[in-house]
């Protein structure tokens, strides 16, 4: 396999719009499963239709940022200058571990697509980060700054909050994007609506409570881990078990026995059937709570 071939190999996984799709039908799935954690995270999201627009939103943003490991991923052109900083920071943390922590069985990397941002261990211990460290709380981020006179120890008391409001502010800005350039195109609206949408869903997440915006961490955070666990399907795989060796290599690229190769006419044809199954579901999940 010549480099550029490999190079080639390496970017590929499904399209954004088959990562969203995926990750609406599998969050659905979850809001009709009864544990005790999707009672208290994503059930919430159905007493309220802007608040479940916001979450799918959030979510859709969740399920592209894996791929700002990628300098060419359609979340780092949607972010501009912050997603080169965040491909930047993902390339080189990733290129870190790798070098401390990989088998002689191991291909050093071309890049860093696809390898430690592309793990579930990253996924999972985002989830558990929103859920363990940010308060049940009816406060909304506003009022603790108003009620705050020193801006230091508010960054200091809130540190995992903001960076959760960071997170966010970039699930949103390539949710929307995601959302809206389809409907442009579609029905030839102004480009202004990409600015519009964003601005509007930020402002909510400010006026929301520390318990709400929680339930957002652990849907961006749900969205990231999606994303993972899709490219499982895809036609490069992903290294689904990292920590743990496979074959002797650390970084073991996992794929199903069937594969979809990204592009092609069956990832057309599954993107057709996911959303049918997408508007399914979330039909189902309101029928189901007025019932």
């Amino acid at each position: 396999m010549t480099i550029r071939k490999e190079i080639k190999a390496m970017i590929k996984g499904f399209m954004g719009k088959t990562h969203a799709l995926l990750s609406v039908m599998l969050m659905c799935i979850c809001m009709l499963i009864p544990l005790d954690f999707f009672k208290n995270t994503f059930w919430l999201l159905k007493n309220n239709i802007l608040f479940f627009m916001v979450g799918m939103i959030v979510l859709v943003g969740g399920a592209l940022l894996p791929d700002l490991d990628n300098s060419q991923s359609s979340a780092g052109s949607t972010l501009g200058p912050l997603g080169s900083i965040c491909t930047i920071f993902m390339q080189s943390i990733s290129s870190i571990i790798w070098t401390l922590y990989h088998s002689r069985s191991d291909r050093p990397p071309i890049n860093q697509h696809r390898y430690l941002w592309h793990t579930p261990f990253i996924g999972i211990s985002f989830i558990a980060l929103f859920w363990f460290l940010i308060p049940v709380e009816d406060t909304t981020l506003i009022n603790a700054m108003q009620n705050t006179s020193d801006i230091t120890t508010f960054v200091q008391e809130n540190i995992i909050i903001l960076f959760l409001i960071i997170i966010l502010f970039m699930a949103v800005l390539c949710g929307s994007n995601m959302v809206i350039s389809k409907i442009i195109k579609f029905f030839k609206l102004p480009k202004l609506l990409n600015y519009i949408l964003p601005t509007l869903v930020i402002f909510y997440i400010f006026m929301i409570n520390y318990s709400q915006l929680r339930i957002l961490g652990i849907c961006v955070s749900f969205g990231y881990l999606f994303h993972i666990l899709e490219d499982f399907f895809a036609d490069t795989g992903c290294p689904l078990l990292w920590p743990i060796p496979i074959r002797r290599q650390v970084w073991h690229r996992c794929s199903f026995i069937i594969t979809c190769q990204t592009g092609g006419l069956i990832n057309a044809i599954l993107d057709i059937i996911i959303l049918a199954i997408d508007i399914g579901l979330i039909a189902l999940i309101f029928l189901k709570g007025r019932i």
